[in-house]
């Protein structure tokens, strides 16, 4: 019995908390798309839109300046037969 080999792709996001309104954020991420739909929403809106997407967040660390965070995500690719 052969078993599959489960594939996933990963995005990164990062997101710039402003210090006047620490539940706003800016997005950043190679996938342009996707910082469309998620740019100006709250850091728990931006991971609950992501987990029903599909997207499970692997990590997060501090970004390069000290009021971001990258965020790490993956997901499974499904191929259909």
């Amino acid at each position: 019995m052969n078993n599959p080999i489960q594939k996933w792709e990963y995005t990164v996001i990062q997101e710039t908390i402003f210090p006047l309104n620490p539940l706003r954020i800016t997005v950043e991420s190679e996938d342009k798309e996707l910082v469309d739909v998620l740019q100006g929403r709250t850091v728990l809106g931006t991971l609950n839109y992501l987990g029903e997407m599909g997207w499970e967040l692997v990590t997060v660390t501090t970004g390069l300046e000290k009021n971001s965070q990258v965020f790490y995500f993956k997901r499974l690719i499904t191929t259909h037969s």
